[in-house]
C-alpha cells in the first residue's frame, strides 16, 4: 500500500520571464516526489512540448469551469488557461508545484490555506526586458502589477540568475529544509519586500 502523507501545494509565481517554468522543470526531474500540477488551456501545443497540461477545446474548458473543475482560470489573447482542482489530490502522495499568476494563487490559497507562496524575480529589470523579448512591454507591465500585489502576500522571494538553476534549486529546498539559507529569502524580511517594491523603478 502506498503510504498517504499529504503535502502542502506549493505555489511559484512571477512575471513572464522570471524562470518559473524552467525551475520547475528542473526540480521535477531531479528529484521523483515532485511533480508539476496539471494545466488546461485552448491553445494549440507548441512544437516538441512537453508536461502535464490538456490542451482542449473551448467548448471543453467551458464544461470543466461550468463542472467546478477548476481552481481558476483567465483569458488572455483569445485562449483560456487553467489549473485543474484534481492535482490536488495528488497531495496524498507527492508535493504538487503550481506554476500560478497571483489570482489563481488567491484562489489556490482559499482551498489550501497552507499552500507555500514562493515569487520568483531575476536579478534586475534590465535581465527581465532581456528574457521577455520582443513583447516585454506588454508582459512587462503585467508583472509589474503582479509583483506590487504579491509582496505582502507570497512567503518567500527567490532570485533566479542566469545559468545558475543548480543555485536556484538549493535555495528551494533551503526554504524546504528551514535551513537559515532558506530563511533569508523570507518575505518576513524588509530587505526582501524592498527589493520587490523596487525592481520595476
Amino acid at each position: 500500500m502506498i503510504k498517504r502523507i499529504n503535502f502542502s501545494p506549493i505555489v511559484f509565481s512571477g512575471p513572464s520571464g522570471a524562470g518559473k517554468t524552467e525551475l520547475i522543470d528542473y526540480i521535477v526531474k531531479r528529484d521523483s516526489l515532485f511533480e508539476e500540477a496539471g494545466g488546461m488551456t485552448t491553445r494549440k501545443r507548441r512544437p516538441g512540448e512537453e508536461g502535464n497540461t490538456q490542451f482542449v477545446t473551448k467548448e471543453d474548458f467551458r464544461i470543466a469551469i461550468h463542472n467546478g473543475e477548476l481552481i481558476q482560470y483567465a483569458e488572455y489573447n483569445g485562449n483560456y488557461y487553467g489549473t485543474s482542482k484534481s492535482a490536488l489530490s495528488l497531495l496524498q502522495y507527492k508535493q504538487i508545484l503550481f506554476n500560478m499568476g497571483y489570482d489563481g494563487t488567491m484562489a489556490l490559497k482559499k482551498i489550501r490555506p497552507d499552500s507555500l507562496l514562493i515569487y520568483i524575480l531575476p536579478p534586475t529589470k534590465e535581465e527581465l526586458l532581456k528574457r521577455m523579448g520582443d513583447r516585454g512591454k506588454e508582459r512587462f507591465a503585467i508583472g509589474r502589477d503582479q509583483t506590487m500585489k504579491s509582496i505582502g502576500t507570497y512567503d518567500y522571494l527567490l532570485i533566479s540568475y542566469t545559468d545558475s538553476m543548480d543555485e536556484l534549486y538549493d535555495d528551494f529546498m533551503n526554504i524546504l529544509d528551514g535551513t537559515e539559507r532558506g530563511k533569508e529569502k523570507s518575505l518576513q524580511l524588509s530587505k526582501n519586500r524592498d527589493f520587490m517594491r523596487k525592481f520595476y523603478n
